[in-house]
């Protein structure tokens, strides 16, 4: 979150410099006209947009979609149904982490893949995909 702080420290540095271009053409018309002004003026918008996206908007983008990925694979794991008692996938290993599954401690994904809670919740947390198939269990967040 500091870089992001300070990325917009930057960008309120350049949109005060792209201020001083606009009060130098309003206080001076002449200047308008000339290519070395133009020229300077679209070089700093470009810059000041692309140090915007490149400081702020990338890095509040990935602080809001960890977030997302933390809390959501949470939520999303409470929401799966869990298997009855007799469903034979429970005779199989978690695909996760390799050990017995039981009905109380797992849960059932769109996909039909059986994974232990806070196995599945912890894999959704890095990839909002199901383990095995890669079926999306996770919306990514929107841009």
């Amino acid at each position: 979150m500091l870089r992001v702080c300070l990325g917009c420290y930057v960008v309120l540095d350049l949109i005060y410099v792209d201020a001083l271009l606009l009060n130098a053409a309003l206080s001076h018309p002449a200047l308008v006209f000339k290519a070395e002004f133009v020229r300077r003026c679209m070089c700093v918008t470009l810059q000041t947009y692309l140090q915007a996206w490149l400081l702020v908007a990338q890095p509040f983008h990935r602080a809001v979609d960890s977030i997302q990925k933390h809390y959501g694979a949470a939520s999303r794991v409470l929401a799966l149904s869990r298997p009855s008692v007799g469903d034979r996938r429970l005779t199989d290993a978690c695909a996760v982490c390799l050990t017995a599954m039981d009905a109380d401690s797992s849960c059932l994904t769109p996909c039909g893949h059986l994974f232990h809670s806070r196995c599945l919740e912890l894999s959704l947390r890095v990839s909002r995909d199901c383990p095995m198939c890669r079926h999306q269990l996770l919306m990514p967040a929107t841009q």
